[in-house]
């Protein structure tokens, strides 16, 4: 499970920032708490949901950007060229002090086999990797597992190391935990993993990903791994359950022709593809009939292509045993706020989140902003200054007369109280002497 996430000189976020999950002493609502004992003894209390809200380009989807950027680095830097610039490393340009300075991400969290660790890359576009660093708690007191600074690795854990007989220099521009977790030793393997395949981070409004969506719950609905079958079978039953008229749904085989023509004899080939089909009742004098099906991509709203591909996810998640952390960024696009608002329920009772999965996730619909979802600790603002800089910050941290987890959020938010609106200035067309004159002269 995620405890915070501190970024720092990334696009718009130019000063350290945290983002916490971590909760706060408050009693109400404990399905929304996990609280969890790692090996050492110490116990944490972490929230299971999290909502960024703010103004456009205020900087939330830059928050969960900046973790799927995070991620990607772990995920693909062993592959890096010592020639290539780290694209991923964005530092903010609106300051001649960041321009040129590192993009830094640091996460504190606990591992698959519950020990907390800490993370932390400095990474520049040109340079490469800044710095490294990766700390653990055995006891109360953190050691170092490895530190690299530049080429050089710097500080070594020989308890982690046994197959290692010396450390030189390394690509600078490859971070030492990627090239380790495809170095074949299964530690590494699985430190490496607990980022690719324990994390995941959506954006359901971006170009493509509705598609990729459906494409990997193509993936589940034809794996035979075990434990899949259930999880297909939750799917479905969470899309029958969504009032979409939705009976039923699975992958058909079809036969496709590769090369247009007037009949099947002028094509030049084919092929067994599998489409997911949607099963719906046809009703005749107010009863079913019969049952027919459409094409998923092709003929169902964009809107049941993001229930189906987030419905997957979000099942993935939680039936992943050691939970699995899911980033969202527009959770609501093309779908019903009371979906989105099951979908997140999900994450907060144990029944359906047994292992503790994390849902964070930005937002505009404050319809999802209820009391009765949400306490006061999960719910983030995001605000830019005057200099272009975004500052996040939890409402719980306010300082203001009256504010409980009982109060109506969504009313509280509205009205201005917790920041993190647009400042959008209206007003009547105004023209100075000058332009009045020309304004006459052209009529």
């Amino acid at each position: 499970m995620i405890i915070n996430f501190k970024i720092k000189n990334y696009r718009s976020i130019k000063d350290e920032t945290l983002f916490s999950l971590e909760a706060s002493g408050a009693k109400g609502k404990s399905d929304n708490v996990a609280e969890i004992t790692v090996k050492n003894g110490k116990k944490f209390r972490l929230l299971k949901t999290a909502v960024i809200y703010g103004a456009n380009a205020s900087g939330k989807s830059n928050v969960i950007r900046a973790f799927w950027a995070f991620r990607q680095l772990i995920d693909r830097s062993f592959r890096y060229d010592v020639n290539d610039n780290i694209e991923l490393a964005e530092p903010f340009e609106l300051d001649v002090e960041t321009a040129d300075q590192p993009t830094e991400f640091t996460l504190n969290f606990i591992g698959w086999d519950k020990v907390q660790y800490i993370y932390f890359m400095a990474i520049s576009k040109r340079d490469g990797i800044i710095e490294e660093t990766l700390k653990y708690y055995p006891e109360k007191s953190q050691k170092i597992i490895y530190k690299r600074t530049g080429r050089k690795i710097t500080s070594i854990n020989r308890d982690f190391f046994k197959n290692k007989n010396s450390f030189d220099k390394i690509n600078p521009k490859r971070l030492f935990l990627s090239e380790l977790g495809n170095s074949g030793e299964e530690y590494w393997e699985n430190m490496r993993n607990y980022f690719i395949h324990g994390n995941m981070v959506l954006n359901a409004a971006a170009n493509g990903m509705l598609i990729g969506l459906a494409e990997n719950a193509k993936s589940l609905f034809e794996s035979d791994i075990e434990g899949m079958e259930d999880i297909k079978n939750k799917v479905v039953k969470l899309v029958q359950l969504s009032d979409l008229g939705i009976k039923g749904l699975e992958l058909v085989e079809e036969e496709e022709f590769f090369k247009p023509g007037v009949n099947k004899e002028s094509y030049s080939g084919s092929r067994i593809n599998k489409r997911f089909k949607t099963t719906h009742n046809v009703y005749k004098d107010h009863k079913i009939f019969k049952q027919h099906q459409f094409d998923l991509l092709n003929q169902a709203s964009t809107g049941t292509i993001a229930l189906v591909g987030l419905c997957t996810e979000i099942m993935l998640s939680l039936n992943f045993t050691g939970g699995r952390p899911i980033w969202i960024d527009e959770v609501d696009n093309s779908m019903h706020p009371y979906l989105c608002r099951f979908l997140i329920s999900l994450f907060h009772h144990p029944r359906s989140n047994p292992y503790n999965s994390q849902l964070i996730f930005a937002t505009h619909e404050t319809t999802l902003l209820d009391k009765n979802n949400f306490r006061k600790d999960q719910i983030w603002i995001t605000s830019k200054d005057k200099y272009g800089c975004t500052k996040l910050y939890s409402v719980y941290d306010l300082d203001i007369e009256g504010l409980r987890d009982d109060i109506p959020f969504d009313k509280w938010y509205m009205s201005g109280k917790f920041g993190g609106l647009p400042n959008i200035k209206t007003m009547d067309f105004i023209f100075d002497r000058d332009n009045k004159l020309e304004y006459e002269k052209e009529k």
